[in-house]
């Protein structure tokens, strides 16, 4: 009898180690940080603001068309879907405008709205904020008000577009924030979910515009549901990427990415990770933001033409990956606004909820770490202000 004691008590020791030993590979495995290959990136739990992964996301770069998350919000909660907007003429000349928009055209804000979103059209992104504040320096301050009442404090910008502009920039970070409260629409939403979607002119009301999304994520993610790609030749391959499971929801910001493909990879990765780990996250706590008040003078003339390369969609540059770095590094001034004569090559698109506060997002985290080609090229709208003019 005590021989059998004794082998009970050996086989249930050994069954121990042995399940001991799977669960500690296991979680090894499922809470291993990805390797993240962008400049800057964060992980967050959007129903919590909890970080999960971040990496750089205080360092500032160019947004590229992650601002036009911004831009959106802002039409939707002064205008809402079905208000009529005309097209200007500066708007109709803006460059990568996919709709190939004439000025004196009227369209719905819903509409425009979706083919910004979907297909980051430039031009779309005018009229919105033209017809909204009258004018891009109007809304430029209005977006800059919003961004301060959500707590982003590393974020300005000069343009609802995203083209490269000298004091147009933000952090991951803050662009997390601003796609939290942005997710938090109803209505925002259902524009950023689309994988096709036909644009309708209201004059003149026979033309028709067919947009395909350029978020590869979309239709080959499990649970993708959003948000909104970026590029240009200063920030580079940008996505803000969510995806839904049950009950968690996750967001995913990618910046400075160094190619076209990479981004999605990134983007893909983070997402894994967060819901391989339950989305859990810590919230840090906020902290008190301070405007600038300061004021400096106009940096260019409204119309001037420049002459360096900037495109709102990937093209081929030899680009260098830099070092990784996970701590955070000085704050780099960016470059001064570019272009006018573009290089344009179109996304490679595999075509396959409601407002409350906003969580918190910012401050450091103990997380871990590690379509058509357009046709017209034409004004680009000015940087004419600095941070708190």
């Amino acid at each position: 009898m005590l021989v059998n004691t004794a082998m009970s008590t050996l086989h249930l020791l050994r069954y121990s180690f042995f399940t001991a030993v799977f669960l500690l590979i296991h979680s090894a495995q499922v809470w291993a940080a990805p390797s993240v290959l962008a400049e800057s990136a964060i992980l967050i739990n959007a129903r919590t603001g909890g970080v999960i992964f971040e990496k750089n996301a205080d360092v500032r770069r160019a947004p590229a068309s992650l601002t036009k998350m911004m831009t959106c919000i802002l039409c939707l909660e002064s205008k809402g879907l079905n208000a009529e907007f005309k097209v200007t003429q500066a708007a109709a000349a803006t460059e990568d405008s996919y709709l190939e928009m004439k000025g004196g055209e009227r369209l719905l804000s819903g509409e425009l709205m979706r083919e910004m979103m979907m297909e980051s059209d430039n031009g779309a992104a005018v009229v919105v904020a033209q017809n909204v504040s009258g004018s891009i320096l109007k809304f430029a301050d209005r977006m800059n008000e919003k961004a301060k009442e959500l707590g982003c404090k590393k974020t300005h910008f000069s343009n609802p577009h995203g083209l490269t502009a000298k004091w147009h920039y933000s952090t991951a970070r803050d662009m997390a924030k601003i796609a939290v409260y942005c997710m938090k629409n109803q209505d925002f939403r259902n524009l950023v979910n689309h994988r096709k979607s036909v644009i309708h002119w209201h004059s003149p009301s026979s033309r028709t515009y067919k947009s395909e999304t350029t978020n590869e994520l979309l239709g080959k993610y499990d649970g993708a549901n959003g948000i909104k790609t970026g590029w240009t030749n200063a920030a580079k391959g940008c996505v803000a990427a969510s995806a839904k499971r049950g009950d968690v929801e996750l967001i995913a910001i990618v910046m400075k990415s160094k190619d076209h493909a990479t981004r999605f990879a990134d983007a893909k990765k983070l997402l894994d990770y967060g819901f391989s780990v339950g989305g859990k996250g810590k919230v840090p706590a906020e902290q008190p933001v301070k405007a600038d008040t300061k004021r400096v003078p106009n940096v260019k003339k409204p119309g001037t033409s420049f002459s360096s390369t900037v495109s709102n969609k990937p093209v081929s540059v030899s680009v260098t990956e830099s070092k990784q770095v996970v701590t955070k590094q000085p704050v780099a001034t960016q470059p001064a606004v570019v272009s006018s004569s573009m290089t344009k090559q179109s996304e490679h698109v595999s075509v396959s909820n409601h407002s409350t506060s906003t969580p918190a997002v910012s401050a450091k985290a103990p997380a871990a770490s590690s379509t058509p080609t357009a046709n017209n090229t034409g004004i680009r709208m000015p940087v004419v202000r600095r941070p708190g003019a």
